[in-house]
């Protein structure tokens, strides 16, 4: 059988691209406020350096104008393409999620997040230490987590100066996790301190 080379993790048109579940960087920005979502969410394009937002779910999404703008993503989520320093290129995708619940047939409003998942799938074809993450426990990840840690607290700080939120996580499936279920050291956490500035609580065990 011969080498069958891996996808290019950009490649948002190949399907194992989009498998494996998502690295996070997961913003509690608070109730639901549009305005302040779209601000957050053009901060937070901008940090990253993302490309030209798209969908590629759609079929034909060269041919439909997509807008990094809070309407663009409440309709549905928008991908780009993310340039990792010290890491390289990969997929990504920018998500809301408004929570919301029903008590006695009523709706209750409750926070947005906004998650920016780089998906392992990619992140697998962009580097082969990525490998089983996070479900083989001998897999070394700190050689590529960290640089997206690292990347992460920077896009969390430029947030933050633009939208002060309640808090940030981020790692494997992090979206909407709360700081009292933070296992210290195996996420990181970003939260306020009483001066108004943002204190990062950094991964420790990779």
């Amino acid at each position: 059988m011969g080498y069958i080379s891996a996808a290019s993790p950009t490649d948002a048109l190949h399907g194992d691209n989009w498998h494996g579940g998502y690295y996070e960087l997961s913003i509690k920005l608070g109730d639901h406020d549009d305005g302040r979502l779209d601000v957050a969410l053009n901060s937070l394009w901008e940090a990253a350096g993302l490309s030209r937002p798209f969908r590629h779910r759609e079929a034909e999404r060269g041919r439909e104008e997509t807008r990094v703008s809070g309407a663009s993503l409440l309709a549905g989520h928008l991908d780009a393409i993310a340039t990792i320093p010290g890491l390289g290129a990969t997929l990504c995708t920018v998500i809301v999620v408004r929570e919301e619940s029903f008590e006695s047939g009523v709706s209750q409003y409750g926070a947005d997040w906004l998650d920016l998942c780089l998906p392992l799938g990619a992140l697998g074809n962009l580097d082969q230490r990525v490998g089983a993450y996070p479900f083989d426990d001998t897999a070394p990840s700190r050689s590529w987590r960290e640089p997206i840690e690292r990347w992460f607290a920077a896009i969390g700080q430029a947030v933050f100066r633009s939208v002060p939120f309640l808090h940030a996580v981020t790692g494997f499936e992090v979206s909407g996790v709360e700081p009292s279920e933070v296992n210290s050291g195996w996420v990181g956490l970003f939260r306020p301190t009483h001066q108004g500035a943002l204190a990062i609580d950094p991964v420790s065990n990779w």
